[in-house]
């Protein structure tokens, strides 16, 4: 006997329908944002690192925040700028459910170590 299943493989994002026409500005305007999101906590997760006077609890929460927060742009960045200049916006299941894991543990990090602080 066979069962009527349907299997879902891919999801259809439909939000970014009406940027056809701006689509390279807001392209370029998001890896801006992007670019700039990693070198400032680049640089203070360095700085707290590189400089001894900085190995205090109050900063190495303030480093592991940075670490935190790139973490959580590279979970969502790369898809959403490849989806900016895409004509076909999907995104699969596995990776819509790992996007999903990687921002709620990001959010939930960032959560428990300000609670911590």
């Amino acid at each position: 006997m066979m069962d009527n299943a349907s299997v879902i493989t891919m999801f259809t994002l439909s939000g970014l329908s009406g940027t056809v026409s701006h689509r390279v500005t807001l392209f370029v305007l998001t890896l801006l944002c992007y670019g700039v999101i990693w070198l400032v906590n680049l640089i203070i997760v360095v700085t707290i690192i590189v400089d001894k006077n900085l190995h205090e609890p109050m900063y190495i929460f303030l480093c592991n925040l940075c670490i935190n927060g790139l973490y959580g742009t590279a979970g969502f960045y790369p898809q959403f700028l490849h989806d900016l200049l895409s004509t076909t916006h999907l995104i699969s299941v596995p990776g819509c459910f790992l996007q999903g894991f990687v921002l709620h543990s990001s959010a939930c990090a960032d959560l428990s170590l300000l609670a911590l602080m």
